[in-house]
């Protein structure tokens, strides 16, 4: 387990990937070395007493530069799957997944879903379309529209209701809203588009949950939508990040639309 004294090593390590590990980077920068309120744990893989490797393991496992030699490591280290999804860089998802599965089938064999390729993009410039001016940041009086429309993207992208007696998803949305981190347009008091700043650490961040009504898909309203979330975003960061399932070609053209490159691949492992 990684201890606060070893948090520079995994800040280097951490900054090799910037954009692949934002959510682990924003954490760290929120939580420190935490576990109790990161609601992480930190696994290191040291050779020569240098940190080469770690696992962020909580309701999320991911990898962050495992090498081969570390894979076997965290795989032999989880013998119990307590986790909802295997998330990071394809390679290293897809290599723990496998590594996990040999040793235990009944535990990580028979996961929901596996989304093999994902596509890591990113701009630094200004948006190539023209941003639509209604697109902001709602202040919390929308709680309700917006947690509506953000229970539907879960739901559309996930597969399944993020419903819990203690409300916990309603309190993640309410927070990324007094952060202004909850950008959507409002329409007889509906949001018709919505897109979250999902985490953000240094220089760059890394937009989710986007979503547009389902009546106003195909008309062209994303990339200018898109557009704007991304400016504004910009005047705070110099890079702006998402990933996207590589099948969705609408989704993925309207962000090569808008500027985006893909600059690397995830894999996504849920059960």
């Amino acid at each position: 387990m990684l201890t606060p004294a070893d948090e520079p090593q995994l800040r280097r390590l951490l900054q090799l990937r910037p954009i692949e590990n934002i959510v682990v980077s924003a954490r760290l920068d929120s939580h420190g070395m935490d576990q109790k309120t990161s609601g992480a744990e930190l696994v290191g893989y040291f050779e020569s007493g240098h940190l080469v490797s770690a696992l962020s393991k909580g309701s999320t496992l991911q990898p962050i530069g495992a090498t081969i030699d570390a894979l076997d490591f965290f795989a032999h280290h989880l013998e119990v799957r307590t986790c909802q999804t295997i998330l990071g860089v394809r390679n290293e998802a897809m290599g723990l997944w496998r590594r996990l599965s040999e040793l235990s089938f009944t535990q990580w064999a028979s996961p929901r879903e596996v989304r093999h390729q994902q596509r890591v993009m990113a701009m630094t410039g200004h948006p190539l379309i023209h941003p639509y001016l209604g697109v902001e940041p709602l202040a919390t009086r929308y709680i309700d529209p917006y947690h509506e429309a953000s229970l539907a993207m879960y739901t559309e992208e996930i597969g399944v209701a993020p419903t819990d007696p203690q409300g916990s998803y309603r309190d993640h949305v309410t927070r990324l809203m007094m952060n202004q981190r909850a950008f959507g347009v409002i329409d007889n008091n509906q949001v018709i588009f919505k897109a979250d700043v999902v985490a953000i650490s240094g220089s760059v961040c890394q937009l989710g949950g986007v979503w547009i009504t389902p009546h106003l898909r195909g008309q062209g309203l994303a990339k200018p939508f898109i557009a704007s979330v991304v400016a504004q975003c910009l005047e705070r960061v110099s890079t702006v990040s998402l990933y996207v399932n590589a099948h969705n070609i609408a989704a993925v053209e309207s962000y090569l639309g808008v500027g985006f490159v893909q600059v690397g691949e995830y894999a996504t492992i849920m059960y």
